[in-house]
């Protein structure tokens, strides 16, 4: 990968990048750094690059010709286009997602601001990001610059030596990284924890997520919400939610999901054990869980399978009056029900396809417990049974004749 470099202070950058992991990278031709002084392309013979803004105020503005001049000349050095990218503190965040998105382009042009800013033409046409390390001030672009080169060299392959070292580190899935000990196990009366000597690789592991959790909730909460948890630890962390339902009056809204699993023409369907009410397999949405894992957490409850999710096929709303659940917000009575309901296409194992019917779980809760029936149905039965909602069976022959 090639970074350039548009600064009047190239010197700062020489330290750094003849250092560390950096200059080894260098080295080893993983990446290339060029330095290119702006002021090279003043057009006076004081190397001038600063002008007074227009409207009064104060300080000094950086000329638009050197800029324009500089980046041009610098993009004619190499067969491939760099994105340009400005630092400023009224730039886009730096983060790690933005990090990964920088490191997939092969060149790199890194314009170093000073004073109050560059003239904005520049920025109108010859920029494409504005990027800013945080929300305060330095003395220029430079330091911005070696942060954003750091972060996203560390991206290119080889870089780091071994790529393991990606992994799991802070911000990865929107979490901090986890606690990191070394030898000697105890040093003043302070131990090493205990699960990290076992050799136990899964209880480490264990332990380690769990850190990264308490860690990120005392530090940083505010990467909670974007954090990839599973439905436990985000209930584990924030309090079980429940599911995905609220009632208003004498209305319950709530989402569902369903589980449009075909084989060979056939679709799977459920009903209650002497009920004559057929449907796709599912349930309630839980708050915070995606889609794909309600699907999966629903089959592995109503039929102990592991079923794998695909994409959403369709979404559909409904309006009705039936029995609430009984440990939902209607505890049984009879209400309205606006219900929205995602059908999302699902692969279940091979077992399951095999056997035309079998017996579901055992579902309590209510005042008659009872067990789900499950049947392979082709398109052609789909008439002689009461399939709800019946507006979906349109749908659903299409999906079975692959349409």
């Amino acid at each position: 990968m090639r970074f350039d470099i548009l600064t009047i202070f190239p010197g700062m950058f020489e330290g750094p990048l003849s250092e560390s992991i950096l200059g080894r990278a260098r080295e080893a031709g993983h990446i290339s750094v060029h330095l290119h002084d702006l002021r090279d392309w003043a057009h006076d013979r004081h190397r001038t690059v600063d002008d007074y803004p227009f409207g009064g105020g104060a300080g000094m503005v950086m000329k638009p010709e050197p800029l324009f001049e500089a980046i041009e000349a610098i993009t004619a050095q190499d067969a491939v286009p760099p994105y340009r990218v400005f630092l400023t503190p009224q730039g886009r965040r730096l983060d790690r997602a933005l990090v990964t998105d920088l490191a997939g382009h092969e060149r790199l042009l890194l314009i170093c601001g000073r004073y109050e800013g560059i003239d904005e033409r520049v920025l109108e046409h010859a920029v494409d990001l504005e990027v800013s390390i945080g929300d305060f001030v330095v003395s220029g672009g430079e330091l911005p610059a070696m942060l954003l080169l750091d972060a996203v060299a560390r991206q290119v392959p080889g870089v780091l030596g071994s790529e393991g070292s990606l992994e799991e580190e802070s911000f990865d899935h929107g979490l901090l990284e986890y606690p990191q000990y070394t030898r000697p196990a105890e040093y003043r009366g302070l131990s090493v924890p205990e699960v990290l000597l076992s050799g136990n690789h899964a209880a480490i592991e264990a332990w380690r997520r769990v850190q990264r959790i308490e860690r990120t909730s005392a530090r940083r909460p505010d990467l909670l919400p974007i954090a990839d948890l599973t439905p436990q630890e985000r209930a584990a962390l924030e309090g079980d939610p429940g599911f995905a339902q609220r009632r208003v009056g004498d209305t319950i809204f709530q989402v569902r999901v369903a589980a449009v699993a075909i084989h060979e023409g056939r679709v799977l369907l459920h009903r209650t054990a002497g009920d004559s009410i057929w449907s796709l397999p599912g349930g309630r949405l839980r708050v915070g869980e995606r889609v794909e894992d309600a699907v999966r957490r629903e089959l592995r409850e109503e039929a102990g399978m592991k079923a794998e999710p695909g994409e959403v096929l369709w979404v559909d709303e409904a309006f009705a009056e039936w029995r609430s659940a009984i440990d939902g917000p209607g505890r049984g009575e009879v209400l309205l029900h606006h219900e929205i309901g995602v059908y999302v296409a699902a692969t279940v194992p091979e077992r399951f396809t095999r056997r035309d019917t079998f017996r579901g779980a055992e579902l309590a809760g209510t005042p008659d417990e009872f067990a789900l029936e499950f049947r392979w149905v082709a398109s052609a039965d789909l008439d002689a049974l009461d399939v709800r909602p019946t507006r979906i069976v349109p749908a659903l022959r299409g999906q079975m004749a692959g349409l």
